[in-house]
């Protein structure tokens, strides 16, 4: 059978161990603990205490010179004097007029609506280049390469070229 110690003798030496530590550490020079003052006794400083400081009072019955910076009036205001303005006067200033410049125009599009089929739902726009190459596809696809379908309709599909933001609507056209 294993005997424990009791905790508080661990606890106790801890504590006598780090008061141990305190006190190694302590500075020789450190002032010691104070010791009361009793009832009608002055307190006295001991030898090794060093005397104070003498205050010079020559220094108080000399007030100190008036410094050269800040000797202006802060609150003494003057007009100051006119800024002159590097423009010339309104009469003679006349700015050019600002013009707008136009889009420019898109360029033609060599594709044609044919029309569209649906069948369960999905619907595909059928599209003619202008070399009789039949495209097909969704709202959504790309169609050769060069053009992705947004929106069919009945009478119209709305394209957009890549890499533009601008959306076409084309009509439907017959042969």
């Amino acid at each position: 059978m294993v005997k424990q110690r009791p905790r508080w003798i661990v606890f106790a030496a801890a504590g006598a161990v780090i008061l141990l530590a305190a006190y190694g550490l302590m500075p020789a020079d450190a002032p010691g603990p104070a010791t009361p003052v009793r009832a009608g006794e002055r307190s006295r400083p001991g030898p090794a205490e060093s005397p104070l400081p003498v205050i010079d009072f020559a220094r108080i019955a000399n007030p100190p010179p008036a410094p050269g910076l800040g000797a202006r009036d802060l609150f003494d205001f003057e007009t100051p004097p006119p800024i002159p303005s590097p423009l010339p006067s309104p009469e003679r200033y006349d700015p050019p007029p600002i013009t707008v410049p136009t889009p420019t125009p898109l360029p033609p599009l060599n594709i044609r609506y044919i029309g569209a089929v649906e069948r369960r739902g999905a619907k595909v726009a059928m599209l003619m280049t202008e070399r009789g190459e039949v495209l097909t596809g969704q709202a959504g696809a790309m169609v050769g390469n060069r053009f992705r379908i947004v929106k069919i309709g009945l009478e119209s599909i709305d394209i957009q070229e890549v890499g533009s933001d601008h959306v076409r609507r084309i009509p439907l056209k017959g042969n």
